[in-house]
């Protein structure tokens, strides 16, 4: 259930962050373009069933191909609490969008010569080398499992970073003492720097061996100290002076104005 509410979510944020270039594309009936009319109509039938379980207020679906829109659907309400409804041209907060931008950011970096993606972390970041993994170890008589720390096969790489195999964790997806470590020691509650999170996290255990397991964590806040550390710069005058002011436009401002956003992640209000 979950897994469906986050793809319906990842859906609803990809598909209205192109609404704006659709208004200058032409439209096409969904077989025109080789798509299936009746089989399109099953996204917004699901989602319609999420919205009625109260999984999701609503949501936006746009589907084009070949340079042409051939299905582009709202259903329920861009708030629960006003009961607006959806409409095309709802603005979505498109949440954890930093870690593109600090993957495009490390990228720069890496096109200018500065690392190699088979490096390890470590090389520039000396506390993230020699981690502990923690493993569980059932305990034979049915008891609560141990957790053993074990040496890493292998640091972590700066490629490990940017597809989250780093062996690193968020701590709240899932089981697990590592995880529960993680939670625990509430790392980032405070807000702290990019260089204190990371001293942090490395006197924690990982929680799986680096390059073995995708999951969903801190790898992209240490690719950020990573930025930070080979540009001499803070992540954010980084991204600042060589991503974003270049290419800016009024885009930029539309968050200003609140009017017509939509609050995809607001619980439905009872009825």
């Amino acid at each position: 259930m979950r897994v469906k509410a986050l793809l319906a979510a990842a859906l609803l944020c990809f598909m209205t962050a192109v609404a704006v270039e659709a208004q200058s594309l032409p439209s096409a009936r969904p077989e025109q373009v080789g798509l299936s009319s009746e089989r399109l109509q099953r996204i917004t039938d699901m989602l319609k069933a999420d919205v009625d379980k109260r999984m999701i207020p609503g949501a936006v679906v746009l589907v084009a191909r070949h340079g042409k829109i051939a299905y582009f659907e709202t259903v329920g309400v861009r708030d629960p609490a006003t009961k607006v409804p959806m409409t095309k041209d709802s603005i979505f907060r498109i949440y954890s969008m930093s870690k593109p931008i600090t993957s495009v950011s490390a990228m720069m970096l890496w096109e200018d010569g500065r690392f190699n993606l088979s490096e390890p972390v470590s090389k520039y970041i000396p506390q993230m080398g020699g981690l502990k993994v923690g493993v569980e170890k059932p305990d034979p008589n049915g008891g609560k499992p141990t957790l053993e720390l074990v040496p890493t096969k292998r640091d972590m790489t700066i490629q490990d970073l940017f597809r989250h195999t780093s062996g690193l964790t968020y701590g709240f997806f899932g089981p697990g003492q590592v995880k529960k470590m993680y939670a625990e020691a509430k790392v980032w509650n405070d807000y702290p720097s990019n260089a204190e999170l990371v001293d942090r996290l490395a006197k924690l255990p990982l929680a799986y061996q680096p390059g073995t397991t995708w999951d969903y964590s801190h790898s992209t806040d240490v690719l950020g100290r990573l930025v930070e550390v080979i540009s001499r710069q803070s992540l954010y005058q980084f991204e600042k002076e060589r991503l974003l002011d270049p290419d800016r436009d009024e885009g930029h401002e539309l968050l200003r104005d609140r009017q017509g956003q939509a609050e995809p992640h607001r619980r439905a209000l009872p009825r």
